[in-house]
């Protein structure tokens, strides 16, 4: 019989985030390759107005009060922009079909802390990974840093991302704890792996993004399964998360320069309102399978996401990353992103008051001598603390 592998991984539905989609499906596709039966480990918190009182003044000093306006934010938008709540409406209907599919039928759900912990006992290993699962806003839920799964179960992560550069003082001992607790450790950007050996008594592995440990070929295949039509005409594809207004003005002066339409995914994170005169085409009945085909179809890729820039280095786009925020801002999570292209040798690619300058040609033989050498190397890990289950 297969060994029981539970995974707490971002793969929720009504999430929109086409990078935290396809991380999930590559990470749950590779532990079944190995030969794992995985479950997709749900939390349903039941929390009391106790509980609330007693870690509400710390969640909103660890990335609370930010989520909160954030969140506010989206609530004001869709009284003001009439087409903004419908439009995402269809976005989230194309990616949980995806999501309903793939995701879904590995849920296992436990309703309470209670029930989640005794859950764990269930699975031969326990497993976090990717994407930013080890923020500080989500400390106290105890989920994401695995402090629910018992002593005698197996834990580790794979490429977990901290989302920023540091962790807030009243985290640091609680963060040291969870650490010490995982049996091994990789992370997905030298920032975290600092992070890890400063403050725990533990080493951390880099390894690549789940996206990475496919192949382009296989990313190919799996767009295969879209029915969306490409523009005959040649376009920028534009994915932008953050709300900089600048960055969307200068991905309108490349394609007035070149002489390019624009292929943008409107108002990802939030409404923006400069995108609704942006774009030649705005589609947002788009999943998981659209989003590659139609960026692979791209000539130029425009973007502030870490796995757009991703993507366009697996296939082969010449790209400009733009920071989400300005470099400036105490907020950032640029450390992804500097972590990445400095691996491969694209730390040019960002953008550098410049833009005309994504027209310059990537030597893609180095870049994919680099990208096989670091998945096999990222494989090696996972395939390795997988085999934890067996001890």
């Amino acid at each position: 019989m297969a060994k029981k592998i539970g995974a707490v991984i971002v793969c929720q539905l009504n999430h929109t985030n086409y990078g935290s989609c396809l991380q999930a499906y590559a990470t749950i596709q590779m532990v079944k390759r190995f030969g794992y039966d995985i479950s997709l480990i749900r939390y349903i918190k039941k929390r009391s107005i106790l509980d609330w009182l007693k870690i509400g003044p710390k969640l909103l000093i660890s990335g609370g009060l930010e989520s909160l306006q954030i969140s506010l934010k989206r609530r004001i938008d869709q009284f003001k922009y009439p087409s903004y709540l419908p439009n995402q409406r269809i976005r989230e209907r194309a990616t949980n079909n995806f999501k309903e599919q793939e995701f879904v039928p590995l849920y296992k759900e436990y309703v309470g802390f209670k029930a989640l912990c005794e859950g764990s006992l269930e699975y031969d290993a326990v497993f976090v990974g990717s994407d930013q699962v080890w923020k500080p806003w989500g400390f106290y839920s105890y989920y994401w840093n695995l402090m629910f799964v018992d002593n005698s179960v197996p834990k580790f992560s794979y490429a977990a991302s901290f989302g920023v550069s540091k962790i807030p003082f009243i985290q640091r001992k609680g963060t040291a704890k969870y650490l010490n607790r995982l049996a091994s450790i990789s992370v997905r950007e030298t920032k975290g792996k600092e992070i890890v050996e400063t403050l725990s008594a533990k080493s951390a592995t880099l390894v690549s993004d789940p996206t990475m440990l496919f192949t382009p070929e296989e990313w190919r295949e799996l767009s295969t399964r879209s029915n969306k039509d490409i523009p005959s005409e040649k376009y920028i594809f534009c994915y932008f998360l953050g709300p900089r207004k600048e960055i969307r003005e200068e991905a309108m002066r490349l394609a007035e320069q070149i002489g390019l339409k624009i292929m943008i995914m409107r108002h990802m994170d939030e409404y923006v309102p400069i995108e609704e005169s942006m774009g030649d085409y705005a589609p947002y009945d788009v999943n998981a399978c659209d989003f590659i085909k139609l960026m692979d179809n791209a000539e130029y890729v425009v973007t502030d996401s870490f796995h757009g820039t991703v993507f366009s280095i697996l296939l082969h786009k010449k790209f400009t990353t733009f920071y989400r925020v300005k470099p400036t801002s105490g907020i950032s999570t640029h450390s992804r992103i500097d972590s990445l292209l400095d691996l491969f040798g694209l730390s040019a690619r960002k953008y550098n008051g410049d833009i005309s300058n994504i027209i310059d040609e990537i030597d893609f033989s180095k870049v994919d001598q680099i990208r096989d050498r670091f998945r096999k190397e990222s494989i090696n890990f996972l395939k390795e603390s997988l085999q934890l289950a067996n001890k």
